[in-house]
């Protein structure tokens, strides 16, 4: 695990010793594998399913159906700093488990009620709240569990896959939402993802693990606990100007994407078919950047990659605008693949420099503080699209947030990460700014 308080754990010696062929010959990781990809595909499906259910079933308004994204991001503003806290002092398997049975419950419960005619939109806002809960939890108790289960050396590997799978789900999980929704009805993708659920707990526990060890000072105070997680970003390094970056990106990407589909379809005439088919395929230049992401590291280094990609691949988010009927689809094409690829990159190489740089007691309190900060561009970067597009129109409302995003990587090129090759890997207390290693 490479926390220097609590020693090395004994699962690194096995995982040093697995058989040729990767990390999914090995046991507990193609068992976690495998219930991510199924779990994720099953999630994907449900981003149809649930609008689908609210429109066809409950007749609700465009604007009772956009209330549905938002309480599904609620919990990481309620609850999302002291979760962080929580996951750091349980088990996170226990936790990792109990979310998906929580999830799998709340997505039987809502076809049940539709089916006996007592199903209301209050109710279903209600479950989209409690699965996003469980889904917040298990976010932050797998990004804290992962380095458990391998050891430094194969966690590029293993979230380049895992990210790999998440990307292949983006691009079957939509499709395969609405051919279910036109065969079986909305509540029919919402029992398969439950299902889903389920195999991803049986999945964990079956998982030949050594116990999850315990940290020092682990009773400590949650104003303490949250200080202590915050440090990584107050006292200097990377942590801070990746986090404003990263937040700073999240927000003109969101922006843009909520645009995409009015702009096409509205804008521009594009037909709702081909605009489907339009961003399945830029999901594919996230699969490819999950397959290039650890050949780029091992070629050029973790902090060259991640500067690079993030700085050279931004700008192609300005041929999204510059998109439209004929042959400007393939501008619009090609942009989103070179940004969905880069961003795959970026977030593969960020997620591998965390679990290597974090002490795993603080894994869960770093990612929670990460997750509030970023998740809350969310609403900010829709809100500020639907306040350009209402004031400017859709083209120039799509223009100003891509160039956002295009220039905002540049920043990058302030910090002491220019002139790195690779990130540093665990420090043995929380890093303090100095001369020599200043923010920007």
């Amino acid at each position: 695990m490479g926390d220097r308080e609590m020693g090395v754990s004994p699962h690194i010696t096995v995982a040093k010793k697995r058989r040729p062929g990767g990390l999914l010959r090995t046991r507990n990781f193609a068992l976690l594998w495998a219930g991510e990809s199924v779990s994720g595909l099953g999630s994907a499906i449900t981003t149809v399913a649930v609008p689908f259910l609210a429109i066809t079933v409950l007749h609700a308004s465009t604007g009772t159906v956009a209330l549905l994204t938002a309480a599904s991001w609620l919990p990481w503003f309620l609850l999302g700093l002291p979760a962080g806290t929580w996951v750091d002092r349980w088990p996170r398997r226990r936790i990792l488990v109990s979310a998906n049975l929580v999830s799998a419950a709340v997505l039987t419960a809502i076809p049940v009620a539709a089916w006996t005619g007592v199903l209301t939109m209050p109710m279903l806002l209600a479950a989209v709240l409690i699965a996003g809960t469980s889904s917040m939890f298990f976010t932050l108790a797998f990004n804290a569990y992962l380095p458990h289960l391998l050891a430094p050396d194969d966690r590029m590997e293993g979230n380049a896959k895992l990210q790999a799978s998440a990307s292949a789900a983006e691009i079957a999980g939509p499709g395969l939402g609405g051919l279910l929704t036109e065969v079986a009805g909305a509540v029919g993708g919402l029992l398969i993802d439950a299902l889903t659920f389920i195999v991803s707990a049986a999945c964990l526990l079956r998982l030949r693990t050594t116990p999850e060890p315990r940290a020092a000072g682990e009773r400590a105070g949650m104003l303490r606990q949250l200080s202590e997680g915050l440090g990584y970003f107050k006292y200097g390094g990377f942590m801070l100007p990746m986090l404003i970056v990263a937040a700073m990106i999240n927000l003109g990407m969101l922006g843009v994407f909520s645009l995409r589909i009015v702009f096409l379809v509205r804008a521009e005439g594009i037909a709702p078919g081909t605009v489907g088919v339009l961003i399945s395929l830029a999901s594919l230049g996230g699969l490819l950047g999950a397959v290039l992401a650890p050949r780029a590291v091992a070629r050029f280094g973790s902090a060259r990659t991640y500067v690079g990609v993030n700085v050279v691949t931004a700008p192609f988010m300005l041929l999204l605008p510059a998109g439209g009927p004929g042959w400007q689809l393939a501008l619009f094409t090609v942009g989103s693949f070179v940004v969905m690829l880069g961003a795959t990159i970026s977030a593969t190489v960020t997620a591998t420099f965390r679990v290597n740089y974090i002490p795993a007691h603080l894994l869960g309190r770093v990612t929670a503080v990460s997750r509030f900060v970023i998740s809350g561009t969310v609403p900010l970067g829709a809100a500020t699209a639907g306040v350009l597009a209402t004031s400017f129109g859709i083209g120039a409302a799509m223009w100003v947030l891509a160039t956002f995003f295009a220039v905002t990587p540049l920043l990058l090129l302030a910090t002491s990460m220019r002139s790195m090759r690779d990130f540093p890997t665990l420090p043995s207390r929380p890093p303090v700014s100095s001369n020599d290693d200043q923010l920007w």
